[in-house]
């Protein structure tokens, strides 16, 4: 039987409707699916998350892009809410837990890290210096400015933005990319995600 991965989603505002809306790029459920697992998204409600993890615990959590966190500009608070229950949770409960481009955002800043604005990472493809050959999508302005001492980074971009990291010793990584706006799924992002969520 595949694992749940539940899966964080954005808040998309629509002001015509006057409405929040939680969000998730479709492919999220293709890549995950093409890695063997299935995809549960997670609404932006504390409140009822923490009734659902006591009901269905997941296989791993995995905390999406979208939404700059509200200390550097963000206007989402439920967004941060429901990210530091998600980790707090893996945490608690040991279960594998990956960030992708804002999802590593919020662990770094859970574990002390700091960010800073940088440039030229927004809509670009770059190389990464450990894998001279492997080149990803970029979609963010904010970057790791200091990493907690509980990580390490595990690739960087060649102006040495930090593009991934790992916990030293958890079940719990970071990438910048977005692994699900490939075009055809990257076979390094698969063994990563099954490497991690077992």
């Amino acid at each position: 039987m595949r694992k749940l991965i539940y899966i964080s989603q954005r808040v998309d505002i629509a002001p015509d409707y006057g409405e929040r809306r939680d969000a998730l790029d479709q492919r999220w459920a293709k890549f995950l699916l093409k890695a063997g697992y299935i995809a549960i998204p997670m609404c932006n409600c504390p409140e009822m998350l923490e009734d659902l993890l006591k009901f269905q615990p997941p296989g791993g959590i995995l905390l999406s892009g979208g939404n700059s966190p509200v200390a550097y500009g963000g206007t989402a608070s439920e967004r941060d809410d429901t990210d530091v229950l998600l980790i707090e949770y893996a945490l608690k409960n040991k279960i594998p837990l990956l960030g992708c481009c804002r999802g590593m955002q919020s662990i770094i800043l859970h574990f002390e890290g700091t960010l800073f604005e940088v440039e030229n990472h927004v809509s670009v493809r770059h190389k990464l210096q450990a894998e001279s050959k492997r080149e990803v999508n970029s979609y963010h302005k904010l970057a790791v400015h200091r990493l907690p001492e509980s990580f390490i980074e595990t690739s960087c971009a060649l102006d040495g933005v930090t593009e991934s990291v790992q916990h030293i010793r958890l079940p719990i990584a970071g990438i910048m990319w977005h692994p699900e706006r490939e075009d055809i799924f990257d076979k390094n992002d698969i063994k990563l995600i099954q490497r991690l969520f077992g």
